[in-house]
C-alpha cells in the first residue's frame, strides 16, 4: 500500500506541477493568476517557475522515498502521511484545471 501511495503522490505531483506551469507561465489577459502557496510563490520568485517546480519535485520525491522506505515511522503514521501527500497535489491539480478552464487555457494533448 505504501508503494502504491508513493506512486500516486509522484503522479499527482507531476500533474500539479504541469498544470501550475501552464497557469503561471504567461500572464492571462483580464485575470490575476498567482501561486496560492506563499512558500512556493517565494521560491518561484527566487529561482524561476520551471526551476522552482523541479526543486519541489525533487523534494517531494525524496520525502516519498524516505516515507516509503524508513522503518523508523510506524506504519499507520506512515500511511496517513502518504495519504495526505497524495490528496494535496491531487486537489491542487484539480484546482489548476478549473483555473485553466476559467482563463481559457486548453489542456494540451499528450
Amino acid at each position: 500500500m505504501r508503494f502504491l501511495l508513493g506512486g500516486l503522490i509522484l503522479l499527482f505531483n507531476v500533474l500539479d506541477n504541469a498544470t501550475t506551469y501552464l497557469c503561471l507561465r504567461a500572464p492571462a489577459e483580464n485575470f490575476e493568476v498567482f501561486e496560492a502557496n506563499p512558500v512556493a510563490r517565494w521560491v518561484f520568485e527566487q529561482v524561476g517557475l520551471a526551476e522552482g517546480l523541479a526543486l519541489e519535485m525533487l523534494i517531494t520525491a525524496a520525502a516519498v522515498c524516505f516515507l516509503t522506505l524508513t522503518p523508523r515511522i510506524p506504519s499507520p503514521v506512515k500511511l496517513a502521511l502518504l495519504g495526505l501527500l497524495a490528496v494535496l497535489p491531487a486537489w491542487a491539480a484539480m484546482n489548476n484545471l478549473h483555473v485553466m478552464q476559467a482563463i481559457g487555457i486548453g489542456i494540451p494533448y499528450l
